[in-house]
């Protein structure tokens, strides 16, 4: 069974995230579907989650050398995203759950006090609704 590899946003964020991102090209768009739907509709996909990029970065215009170099969040920045939502999950780099069990985590963990708080992008997600 092939194991997916995720940074800790992609597993948790993109799941109530629920615009599509029109200026990262068609590749992009087909491997967050791709992501989306392991996540949202697979049960026994085995994922990982992982520091640095990942297959939705590499295929970002936004990622140059690399890294994350979106005018909304540099690497920097995301790395502090990927570990805040670390601790709030209380999971480690390198775990590995099916995705039906990051579902079963998200759901119980949500919403992290960062999200209602902080984050940047808390003005297109539903995860708010949650609480």
């Amino acid at each position: 069974m092939k194991k997916e590899r995720f940074r800790p946003h992609h597993i948790f964020c993109e799941r109530f995230l629920k615009v599509e991102v029109q200026d990262r090209g068609d590749e992009f768009k087909r491997v967050s579907r791709k992501r989306r739907d392991t996540i949202e509709r697979q049960d026994n996909v085995e994922v990982e989650v992982i520091q640095g990029i990942d297959e939705i970065c590499r295929v970002c215009p936004d990622c140059r050398d690399e890294r994350c170099q979106s005018p909304r969040g540099d690497e920097e920045a995301v790395r502090k995203w990927d570990g805040i939502i670390l601790k709030g999950l209380e999971i480690d780099y390198g775990e590995t759950r099916t995705s039906k069990e990051w579902r079963r985590l998200i759901d119980q963990k949500s919403p992290l006090k960062f999200c209602e708080t902080r984050c940047p992008y808390r003005w297109s997600c539903t995860v708010s609704q949650l609480s």
